[in-house]
């Protein structure tokens, strides 16, 4: 079968390594997608997070985290999960509208330009049927060089201290407090991203934005999840400029059932506004809180809509999170 795939692979005229269709595994949308098919049958759907690497890497980063916090079990380490964020809604509340016209303001006095590299915590629900969650809480650092060079550090956060950062960014990036490296790669110069989607420059104006994001998430510039999850991608890639971030405000603000949800305290101890989607028949609900002032996305969080008994997961709960540090 391999020579038969390296076959097929070599006749394929669109690469398997670079480009919005290379080999790659599924998005977590898609593989929600792929879990929901079976259960049509039965007349249910459950879910199933399937996170960024293979059921071994999950394993690896557990015993990390066993490995790096001193004297705690880790059955403890594997049972911590996040609890989903609190929103409190008041008349103090701002508008999508009003975020959208102070990003637009924001980015009127101070253009600026979006920078490749990304910095974030984020935390992801990996499920086997009737067995205890793993959660896999990271930080993870990309930057890249003028010269094209770059690197990319992933670390195990410490559970007894959630939302702590434990990469310091500069010059000479290093880990801080307690943190176990998972993985470390760096680029040689050239590179510049290459091997990393929307290895180009983002555009200037929304819609355009909305264009470019849909040439490596296709559908997210007809479905509104697709749009959500491609701006998630998107902002793991890049570090969004003034501009950026007043056309993903607007995109957000055109999204037709993103509901405010009210002030929130996230992970990381920051207050946004948040709001609510929940795409239709997909079992899932995503909370996005943006900075007020300005329109910067801070978190975005799904949770579950419904019970699933087969997966342990009562609805509420968090299935994943992403908080960006800037």
């Amino acid at each position: 079968m391999t020579d038969e795939l390296d076959l097929l692979r070599e006749a394929n005229p669109v690469s398997a390594d670079t480009g919005p269709w290379r080999d790659r595994p599924l998005n977590a949308r898609a593989e929600l997608l792929l879990r929901q098919l079976p259960s049509r049958d039965r007349g249910r759907r459950t879910v199933r997070r399937v996170i960024w690497s293979l059921e071994a890497a999950a394993a690896a980063t557990v015993l990390a985290l066993a490995l790096t916090v001193s004297g705690t079990p880790s059955s403890a380490v594997a049972a911590s999960r996040p609890l989903p964020l609190v929103a409190h809604a008041s008349r103090a509340d701002v508008s999508l509208a009003e975020i959208d016209r102070r990003a637009r303001t924001a980015a009127e006095e101070s253009p600026g330009k979006s920078e490749r590299g990304s910095h974030l915590q984020s935390w992801a629900l990996s499920m086997k049927s009737g067995e205890d969650p793993v959660t896999l809480p990271r930080e993870s650092l990309t930057r890249w060089n003028a010269d094209g060079s770059g690197f990319t550090l992933e670390v195990a956060t410490d559970p007894r201290h959630p939302g702590r950062a434990v990469i310091e960014d500069g010059p000479r990036p290093h880990t801080v407090h307690e943190g176990e490296v998972l993985s470390e790669e760096r680029y040689p110069p050239g590179i510049n991203s290459a091997n990393q989607d929307y290895f180009e420059d983002p555009p200037a104006g929304a819609a355009a934005l909305r264009d470019y994001l849909a040439v490596w998430s296709p559908g997210a510039d007809r479905d509104p999840a697709e749009l959500i999850s491609a701006i998630e991608s998107f902002i793991t890639v890049w570090t969004p400029g003034p501009r950026q971030r007043a056309d993903i405000a607007t995109l957000l603000s055109r999204i037709e059932g993103l509901r405010p949800a009210g002030k929130v305290t996230d992970r990381l101890g920051r207050e946004g506004q948040a709001f609510r989607f929940t795409p239709r028949a997909s079992g899932l609900r995503y909370l996005i809180v943006l900075d007020p002032a300005d329109g910067t996305v801070l978190d975005v969080e799904e949770t579950i809509t419904r019970d699933d008994p087969e997966y342990r997961l009562k609805a509420g709960d968090v299935i994943s999170y992403k908080a960006w540090i800037y």
